[in-house]
């Protein structure tokens, strides 16, 4: 693997359990075992790291969105629950895009545009998952799909957090899979 691959791996690993504002290129260097500023050469800052991890994250998701296209809805929102279970199972990582919002305001604008558009697009993902089976009776027709997306991504990155507190990971899957359960009782 490539030094920059293996830096970038490494930087997740960092995010999902420390944090942005708790690891340091020196961190990352250490790891690689080089210099830090044979580190620079890939990303010229640390805000550089930082956008190469949310566009990253934003194809990975993508690419992970597109495999379920032919899922149904329920389907679609359960694997969702199961991918934010699976951060948990790892050492009790969270999500990447509930890490940066957490130094949302320390944040550089650049990030945080990124980040945002980031969560713009797994809630409208969801969303529209969540429109097709208010619409095929799959979930409750008293739903409002923007409002009830919302309330999927704070369950399933509150539950992580919880999951970490309580070090069991099953807490998220079985938060999660609560909210679910009471989407559907129809």
């Amino acid at each position: 693997m490539e030094t920059k691959a293996q830096a970038l791996e490494i930087a997740k690993t960092q995010l999902q359990l420390r944090g942005y504002n708790g690891f340091s290129f020196q961190d990352i260097a250490n790891e690689l075992g080089i210099k830090k500023a044979s580190l620079h050469y890939y990303f010229s800052s640390k805000e550089d790291l930082g956008l190469a991890l949310i566009e990253d994250y934003a194809a990975a998701f993508q690419q992970w969105a597109d495999k379920l296209a032919e899922l149904s809805p329920y389907e679609k929102i359960e694997k969702y629950i199961l991918m934010f279970y699976s951060f948990a199972q790892d050492n009790l990582k969270i999500c990447p895009a509930g890490v940066f919002c957490v130094d949302f305001n320390a944040l550089p604008v650049r990030m945080q545009k990124s980040i945002t558009e980031l969560q713009d697009t797994q809630r409208r993902w969801l969303e529209k998952a969540l429109i097709r089976g208010i619409k095929d009776g799959d979930f409750k027709k008293s739903l409002k799909a923007k409002d009830t997306a919302n309330l999927l991504i704070a369950a399933c990155q509150g539950g992580l957090q919880l999951a970490r507190f309580q070090d069991n990971c099953r807490v998220m899957k079985s938060t999660c899979q609560t909210l679910l359960d009471l989407l559907t009782d129809i």
